[in-house]
């Protein structure tokens, strides 16, 4: 019975032993230096990128692109709910007066898909539901550029690395707001 019982002790304090050592992969150091290099190489072209000949700030970069980010994102909802009134506290007022003239209105009608031939924008709200959203709605912001200081465009990156704007965001009063495209 002891030659069992300091078997079964043997076994145990084995296998103690065994599932106390650490199980989890680790990486070596020097990968996960290297990783950390290609991170900040690839943050510090998108930096160049975004800025271009633009006097700004990584620390301004990297806070713009984040409110930006922010933005894009709460937009999403708002088409998704198709709310126009919260939609139009995010648009510049220049862009609210440019949209509500029924001029500008009726030349982007005449530019509206085939699928919508011979509609009538009447309202920037028909703006909103039949132009801005179509546009925008399941795309994906992969990058800002800087136009200037207080002028940014929100843009996604094809495959061939050219990039497609969805945004426009100026800055009115410290606050980044959506600019329209106008005809």
């Amino acid at each position: 019975m002891n030659k069992k019982l300091l078997i079964t002790a043997i076994s145990f304090s084995l296998l103690f032993t065994l599932f106390s050592c650490e199980s989890s992969k680790q990486e070596p150091a020097s990968d996960k230096g290297k990783q950390e290099v290609a991170k900040s190489t690839e943050s510090d072209a998108e930096y160049k990128r975004s800025i271009g000949e633009i006097s700004v700030s990584k620390s301004t970069f990297e806070m713009d692109k984040k409110e930006i980010s922010k933005k894009v994102s709460e937009l999403n909802v708002i088409m998704r709910e198709a709310n126009y009134q919260r939609w139009l506290s995010y648009i510049d007022d220049e862009s609210i007066k440019y949209w509500s003239s029924q001029k500008n209105l009726s030349m982007a009608s005449q530019k509206l898909p085939k699928s919508l031939k011979g509609f009538k924008l009447r309202s920037l709200e028909e703006y909103f539901k039949f132009v801005f959203i179509p546009s925008r709605t399941g795309r994906n912001i992969d990058e800002i550029r800087y136009i200037n200081e207080n002028s940014i465009n929100a843009v996604q990156i094809k495959e061939d690395g050219s990039p497609i704007i969805y945004y426009t965001f100026i800055k009115v009063n410290g606050r980044w707001l959506v600019e329209l495209p106008r005809n």
